[in-house]
C-alpha cells in the first residue's frame, strides 16, 4: 500500500505539473491540457506499479494488464474532465485562481477512483494470488520461522 501511494503521489505531482505547464506556457484550454497530461503520465504509472509496486517482471500482458489499467485510466480521465471543465467554465482564465481550480478538480476526478484502483490491481491483477519477487522473500523468511519452531538445527 505505502509502494501504491507513493507511486500515485509522484504521478499526481507529474500530472499537476504538466497541466499547469500547458495550461500556463503552452496556453492549451483546461480539457486538453487534462487530457494530455493524463494520457502522457499513465504509461509510466502503469510501468512503476507493475514493476515496482507488485514487483512483476516480463512483458506487459495486454488483456490481464494493460487494458483493464487503461479501463480505470480512462475512467479517471473522464472524472477529472468533467470536474476540470466545471472548473475552468467557473473560473476566469488567465487568473492563478482558475490554474489552482483546475489542478484541484483533476486531483478530484482521479481522487474518486484511487482505492478502487488499488483493490482492483490488487485482487485482480498484480495482487497477492500473483507470484512476485517479494513473495519469495516472505515464503523464505516463513519457512525458517517454521522450521526453528519444529526444532530444526540446521536451515
Amino acid at each position: 500500500m505505502i509502494r501504491y501511494a507513493s507511486t500515485s503521489l509522484i504521478m499526481v505531482a507529474l500530472t499537476q505539473i504538466s497541466i499547469a505547464f500547458l495550461v500556463e506556457i503552452v496556453e492549451w484550454n483546461a480539457v486538453r491540457a487534462n487530457l494530455a497530461s493524463t494520457m502522457l503520465v499513465s504509461i509510466p504509472a502503469f510501468l512503476t506499479n507493475k514493476y515496482w509496486v507488485w514487483g512483476k517482471a516480463g512483458r506487459a500482458r495486454i488483456r490481464r494488464e494493460v487494458i483493464p489499467f487503461w479501463v480505470f485510466t480512462v475512467a479517471g480521465w473522464g472524472l477529472s474532465t468533467l470536474a476540470v471543465a466545471l472548473a475552468a467554465d467557473n473560473t476566469k482564465e488567465e487568473t492563478f485562481f482558475h490554474l489552482v481550480a483546475v489542478l484541484i478538480a483533476s486531483i478530484a476526478g482521479f481522487g474518486v477512483l484511487w482505492v478502487l484502483k488499488y483493490l482492483f490491481l490488487d485482487k485482480l491483477m498484480f495482487g497477492p494470488d500473483h507470484h512476485t519477487p517479494y513473495d519469495e522473500d516472505f515464503e523464505i523468511e516463513e519457512a525458517v520461522v517454521e522450521a526453528r519452531a519444529a526444532g530444526a538445527t540446521e536451515i
